[in-house]
């Protein structure tokens, strides 16, 4: 498994480097894993630096100073190389850091702490990389506490389509790496906007239990016909981002794992992204996947 981490200076990204470490250390074979941490400076920041040091100087510090940012972070010898990219945007350069060391995964930090009240939870670097998903991306919180990481089942959010198989197909390979079971968690939200007016109690009851029961079998069968019959199938009613949370604490999950519609501009101004908002809130580290990832024949 090849995993690429984004290094950030102001400590941001320490709880992704520790989840990476985790990821590793959790394996069957940690050696088998490869962790490249990739710092970026961007080009108007290295005009400045560039005014006090030549380039080779200044992009020495820099690996110098992710070093000591990793070592805080997980100690010596975890990462196996330090790259240090220049570039007009950083959200592209990781990206381009992802296709050239042949990642499996991208992993990031976010703004937000798990429990800190925040109005910008995720940064605009982890937006950016959620929106181009050139690799499957974990979005994790800087304050992460690995002997607080669930030895529970991974969670992956399902809503029967492509995007879900393509998340239901990265879980189960995690799965195995990690030797842990998959709950596919189904969150509805049952249309009776109005229902009060028309209905009395008990047949708004029967109307919401019928429902669901279908939403479960729908469920079930979605999951025979795509041969992910080995993952526990979950139903849960309510906000969908709030469910999932729950259900990640109840069931003391490592990590989420949710696909994506890869929405355009308009798209997101239109309808929610429910990855966005579940990487910025979940109490867990939350793996974002592209809706045509396929495991590696070796996975």
């Amino acid at each position: 498994m090849r995993l690429v981490v984004g290094v950030d200076l102001r400590h941001r990204s320490d709880g992704a480097i520790r989840f990476a470490a985790w990821l590793r250390s959790r394996t069957a074979d940690p050696h088998a894993t490869t962790i490249v941490g990739v710092h970026v400076v961007e080009s108007v920041q290295m005009v400045a630096l560039r005014r006090f040091d030549p380039r080779p100087r200044v992009i020495q510090r820099l690996r110098d100073e992710a070093a000591h940012v990793i070592q805080a972070a997980v100690g010596a010898g975890v990462v196996n190389n330090i790259d240090v990219l220049e570039g007009s945007k950083t959200s592209r350069s990781l990206e381009s850091a992802a296709t050239y060391h042949h990642a499996d995964a991208l992993i990031v930090g976010r703004k937000a702490g798990v429990d800190e009240q925040a109005i910008v939870r995720l940064g605009s670097v982890a937006r950016s990389l959620l929106r181009a998903l050139p690799v499957p991306t974990f979005v994790v919180a800087p304050d992460l506490d690995v002997e607080a990481i669930g030895a529970g089942p991974i969670i992956v959010a399902v809503t029967p389509g492509e995007p879900a198989l393509s998340a239901c197909a990265f879980a189960v390979a995690l799965g195995q790496r990690l030797g842990r079971d998959v709950l596919a968690v189904r969150v509805v939200t049952v249309p009776e906007d109005y229902s009060h007016i028309y209905w009395s109690g008990e047949e708004l009851a029967a109307y919401r239990a019928e429902y669901l029961e279908r939403a479960r079998k729908a469920l079930a069968e979605w999951l025979a016909a795509n041969g992910l019959t080995d993952l526990q199938p979950q139903l849960r009613l309510g906000g969908e981002i709030h469910e999932l949370a729950a259900a990640a604490r109840e069931h003391d999950a490592p990590l989420i794992v949710c696909g994506s519609r890869l929405l355009g501009p308009l798209e997101r101004m239109l309808t929610p992204s429910t990855s966005s908002e579940l990487a910025a809130y979940a109490p867990c580290a939350v793996a974002v996947v592209p809706p045509d990832y396929r495991p590696n024949p070796g996975d």
